[in-house]
C-alpha cells in the first residue's frame, strides 16, 4: 500500500474513532448510535473506537476497490484490526498498573499508536502471507462475531475489568 493510502487510512480511522467517542452522549444516548459509539469509560467500549472505523473502512475499500486490493486484503485487516484493540489493552493495563491511575493524554496518544500500529501491521502482512478463499469468508465471520459481541456487550456487559468504567475503578 502506498504511503498516500495509509495517510487517508489513517485519518480516516482516527477521525471517525475520535467522533465515536463522543456520538453517544451528542445523541442523548441514542441505544442505536451506542452500539457503535462508547458508552462509558470501560475499555471494552473504547475498542469500538478503532474496531468500527476499520470495519467501516474495510467495507468501503472493498466495495469500491475490490480490484486494487490485495488477495490477502480481508484476511489482513481483521489481523490487523485485532493487533491494534490488542495493543490498546495490554498498554492500557500496563500503563494502569506502572502509573496507577488512567491518564487522558495518554489513553488519547495510545489510540493513535494502535490505529498506526494497525495499518503498519497490515503493510508488513501483505507482503509475507498468502491469500485462501476459506481464510476470507473466516475472517469476515470473525468479523462479524465480534460486531455481534460489541453489539450485545454495549448493555450487558459481562462482570469483569474489561467492561469495568475505568473512571469507577482508578
Amino acid at each position: 500500500m502506498t504511503l498516500k493510502t495509509n495517510i487517508y487510512r489513517f485519518l480516516f480511522i482516527s477521525i471517525l474513532g475520535t467522533l465515536l467517542h463522543f456520538t453517544y452522549e451528542w445523541s442523548q444516548n441514542n441505544a442505536i448510535v451506542g452500539l457503535f459509539s462508547a458508552v462509558n469509560e470501560s475499555t471494552w467500549e473504547h475498542l469500538k473506537l478503532l474496531f468500527f472505523p476499520m470495519f467501516f473502512l474495510t467495507l468501503f475499500e472493498l466495495f469500491f476497490f475490490r480490484d486494487r486490493l490485495p488477495k490477502n486484503f480481508l484476511q489482513v485487516r481483521t489481523c490487523g484490526i485485532f493487533l491494534g484493540m490488542g495493543l490498546i489493552v495490554v498498554v492500557f493495563y500496563t500503563l494502569l498498573g506502572v502509573i496507577g491511575t488512567s491518564i487522558d493524554f495518554l489513553n488519547i496518544a495510545l489510540f493513535f499508536v494502535a490505529v498506526f500500529f494497525a495499518l503498519w501491521s497490515e503493510n508488513k502482512q501483505y507482503r509475507n502471507s498468502e491469500s485462501k478463499k476459506e481464510t476470507s469468508s473466516t475472517a469476515f465471520s470473525i468479523l462479524l462475531i465480534f460486531i455481534l459481541l460489541f453489539f450485545v456487550f454495549t448493555f450487558l456487559p459481562p462482570d469483569i475489568g474489561l467492561f469495568w468504567e475505568i473512571t469507577k475503578v482508578c
